[in-house]
């Protein structure tokens, strides 16, 4: 029973020793009440107001995208990968001038080459094999090119839309 004792006490004393020396190292006048915290956390959940409006979990389609989007019944990753991977095609076969007027008529362009699928390093299949990879059927390329070159007329005009589509038409 004494050695029990004797313990206790030590415990006790080396506790004592202990938490004065240490105490004083947080502050807790400096720590936000529970009702801040529940705001901070309100503030940063999915849903709450502040998290819809400070970054958008995808840019809203717009334009071409919505345009491919509606006509085909893709979703936005399709439209914009699709789109991209035709305009990263024709970019390679057309002048810079004129790709330069392509990009003035839709300037969507550089968000779309950025998102789209790299080229396939093996060379084979093409844009079907990109389509695939993106989840379209490889006939979906063939019903691409005429509405984006329908579009690209629409804004940029005929002269813009005649390049791309000989540049589209002849890189397949």
């Amino acid at each position: 029973m004494k050695t029990i004792r004797l313990i206790s006490a030590c415990f006790s004393f080396s506790i004592a020793l202990f938490v004065p020396g240490h105490a004083s190292a947080i502050d807790l006048g400096e720590l936000p009440s529970a009702s801040e915290t529940l705001e901070q956390g309100k503030q940063v959940l999915p849903g709450s107001e502040a998290a819809k409006t400070a970054v958008p979990a995808e840019i809203p389609a717009t334009g071409l995208t919505k345009e491919l989007m509606q006509q085909f019944g893709i979703n936005q990753r399709q439209a914009e990968a699709g789109a991209g991977s035709l305009f990263q095609l024709a970019k390679t076969k057309m002048s810079a001038e004129d790709f330069t007027a392509l990009t003035d008529a839709v300037p969507e362009i550089p968000h779309l080459l950025t998102v789209a699928p790299p080229p396939s390093p093996l060379g084979g299949g093409g844009m079907a094999a990109t389509f695939l990879e993106i989840g379209l059927k490889p006939e979906m390329v063939q019903k691409f090119i005429p509405t984006i070159v329908q579009y690209v007329e629409s804004s940029g005009g005929s002269t813009v839309a005649a390049a791309l589509k000989s540049a589209l038409m002849g890189g397949m």
